[in-house]
């Protein structure tokens, strides 16, 4: 996975909210994998809301992890803006030929369950982390993990230089 192409990605909107590319992480420390790192805007607001980010390809941290990571700032929590973070990544996961996303979470985080649930995603069910990964490392013994399907949305289409 270290050999991934980021492609650029345009400022991706809704007409609510907007994400706006921060950074490609290559793959770092650990089994991470590449990623995609966005924060969230509302219109007129100069500030970031929230993050999103998209990790491409899969690997065992990624099937504890996830391929998505998002945190909304509390002021703007309850609005379901993570949903619509969400959303938007899908073309840029489609054009690394990706078709289903592994999103995880813990039981008792309960806007983050029903952030993965409102998108419809699938659950598969709670697997124990085991001892070697980071996540065990932050504390975290259980995830609540789910698939959900994003082959329905077109990728990008990508030109050269």
């Amino acid at each position: 996975m270290d050999d991934v192409q980021f492609f650029p990605v345009p400022e991706l909107g809704d007409g609510v909210v907007s994400l706006r590319l921060s950074e490609c992480v290559p793959h770092r420390k650990g089994n991470w994998a590449p990623a995609y790192h966005f924060f969230a805007y509302l219109p007129g607001l100069y500030h970031p809301i929230g993050h999103i980010h998209l990790r491409i390809g899969m690997n065992e941290d990624l099937f504890y992890g996830g391929h998505i990571g998002y945190g909304v700032q509390e002021p703007y929590r309850g609005h379901g803006y993570a949903r619509r973070f969400c959303l938007l990544v899908p073309p840029v996961a489609r054009s690394h030929g990706m078709e289903e996303l592994i999103i995880t979470t813990t039981s008792d985080n309960l806007p983050s369950l029903r952030t993965i649930e409102a998108l419809g995603a699938t659950y598969l069910g709670e697997s124990k982390i085991p001892r070697k990964s980071e996540l065990y490392a932050r504390g975290m013994r259980y995830v609540c993990r789910y698939v959900w399907d994003i082959s329905a949305y077109p990728p990008y289409l990508i030109t050269g230089p």
